[in-house]
């Protein structure tokens, strides 16, 4: 009873989160990040210390950038989420 609890408590957390880090590898940086300001490029611009909200862009441009590289990894991810999907429901 437990097991079945768990499971359901955390899988659409963890099923959330590999959707939103399937959504971070998709984008395509020069069509959609550089046009939002989000791109690669600005990861060094306007990096003032005391800037809190120019600290955390920092941070979410470090991150999706990060996520391009990890496609492999989440492609595997992804076939894993299936296959249980599969034989577990």
């Amino acid at each position: 009873h437990t097991r079945s609890h768990t499971r359901s408590f955390l899988g659409p957390p963890l099923q959330a989160s590999l959707l939103v880090c399937n959504a971070g590898a998709i984008l395509n940086e020069k069509r959609v990040l550089e046009k939002y300001g989000f791109g690669f490029s600005q990861l060094g611009q306007n990096s003032m210390g005391s800037n809190d909200a120019g600290a955390l862009k920092q941070q979410v441009i470090g991150l999706l950038h990060a996520a391009t590289y990890m496609r492999m990894p989440l492609v595997v991810a992804n076939i894993v989420v299936i296959v249980l999907k599969l034989l577990i429901g």
